[in-house]
């Protein structure tokens, strides 16, 4: 019996590190992944031995768990008042409920040692995947994997449909993979410094703004704290800006990037318009979770005249679940970066920490950026966000001691095959 709860402990973890790893490339991989952490996760809520090992007992994760019951509460109760049942249902049960099971999964998981660590090595083997993608798709004008073409945005779009995806997902992984070469020492930090030079070419390469903006506020956030981290987040903040202008000089896209007359920015003006003429009509419950692009048409005020997201996740809240549900998800947002920013200034000794601050300061970047696009109503998008938002909250809230840096980084150095009690690596020194 012993020998099976650690079978379904292992295909639990090993679900967490395909979902990371597949992230950018299927989104079938996704669902397959999360079918994993969800079967296993229920196995152990029914094991009477396994039952009560899970994070959420905690007392400080109960306003988490209050907040997410009466948000999808919310959310069930618009769609009595949908105007588009059918679709309200589905975006309540495929959608939000799917992101915040996955979350609760997820935090549990990463809340043992090691996870979250090992959850870092794979990350930087998806990235280097991202990059050879992106990289091929520069050179020879389509990628090796997805076979997207290049010169249909002029713009790196890697493993994605469209550009803006791909400099979200880099966006998110930048802060942490500075951390990760932070930690490092000697050969293995310029090793995963190459990697992080290369992700962040690749950023500039993919051109977005609002990916610009909410880099460039996370790493205000990783910067804060007076650490030797501080110097890294300025320099890559800088490196971004000076490679991303560079891009753009080079493609001649500058005045279009900085005026507010280009076709992207007005057509985004017109949407926002759509949404508060939504909410206006509807501002307790709105128009049914999932049905902003259904009525879109309706409210229409201009722009491209056919059904579009928001491209304002949080003006699409509004509309869609009232402002009661917008209320609602702000302050689960609140509390759980909160969560974080607490945990992060009791332990910013410690590698633990800081790699919670890596991971606050990209989830913080996502937040930042999903008020100028879509970002929770993309299913990859939603995925990245709400499953490092689980790593950093089990890393946050994590029950049993940290191990010690000595035995960590022996630890560390394990093949990542092993899926035992493993740790992390000794603090790095300032460069």
């Amino acid at each position: 019996m012993n020998r099976l709860r650690h079978g379904v402990a292992l295909v639990q973890e090993g679900s967490l590190y395909a979902l990371l790893l597949f992230l950018p490339f299927s989104k079938a991989a996704l669902e397959v992944a999360f079918g994993g952490l969800l079967i296993t996760w229920l196995v152990m809520r029914l094991d009477p031995k396994t039952r009560a090992q899970t994070l959420w007992r905690k007392p400080q994760l109960q306003p988490l768990l209050w907040a997410a019951a009466v948000f999808l509460s919310i959310c069930a109760l618009s769609t009595l008042v949908s105007t588009d049942l059918t679709l309200s249902l589905r975006g309540l049960t495929r959608k939000w409920l799917e992101y915040v099971v996955l979350f609760a999964i997820v935090t549990d998981v990463a809340s043992q040692p090691g996870v979250a660590q090992r959850s870092l090595q794979v990350l930087v083997a998806s990235a280097c995947v991202v990059v050879f993608e992106g990289v091929t798709q520069e050179r020879y004008g389509n990628g090796f994997f997805r076979d997207y073409r290049l010169d249909f945005f002029r713009r790196m779009t890697g493993p994605y449909e469209n550009p803006i995806d791909l400099a979200t997902y880099l966006m998110v992984i930048i802060p942490p993979l500075i951390v990760y070469m932070f930690l490092r020492h000697g050969a293995a930090r310029w090793r995963v410094g190459a990697l992080a030079l290369a992700v962040i070419l690749c950023f500039a390469r993919a051109s977005s703004l609002g990916a610009w903006m909410g880099l460039g506020i996370g790493l205000m956030v990783m910067g804060w704290e007076k650490t030797a981290l501080r110097r890294y987040a300025v320099r890559t903040l800088v490196m971004a800006i000076v490679l991303g202008g560079a891009f753009l000089v080079g493609s001649g896209r500058v005045r279009s990037a900085l005026s507010l007359s280009d076709i992207g920015k007005q057509d985004r003006l017109a949407m926002w318009q759509s949404a508060f003429r939504m909410i206006g009509d509807r501002p307790v419950l709105g128009q049914g979770v999932n049905t902003f692009m259904a009525n879109y048409l309706e409210y229409w005020v201009g722009g491209e005249r056919s059904p579009r997201y928001a491209h304002n996740c949080y003006l699409q809240m509004g509309a869609e679940t009232g402002l009661v549900g917008l209320w609602v998800f702000l302050s689960f947002l609140w509390s759980v970066v909160g969560l974080w920013w607490s945990a992060v200034r009791q332990r910013l000794d410690g590698s633990t920490g800081v790699l919670l601050l890596g991971l606050m300061a990209g989830l913080v970047a996502f937040l930042i950026q999903a008020a100028v696009d879509t970002n929770f109503y993309s299913l990859r998008q939603a995925f990245l966000f709400w499953t490092f938002a689980g790593i950093a909250t089990g890393l946050a809230a994590g029950h049993g001691p940290q191990p010690s840096p000595s035995s960590a980084l022996r630890a560390s150095e394990r093949p990542l095959r092993s899926l035992g009690e493993a740790g992390y690596g000794r603090l790095g020194q300032s460069a």
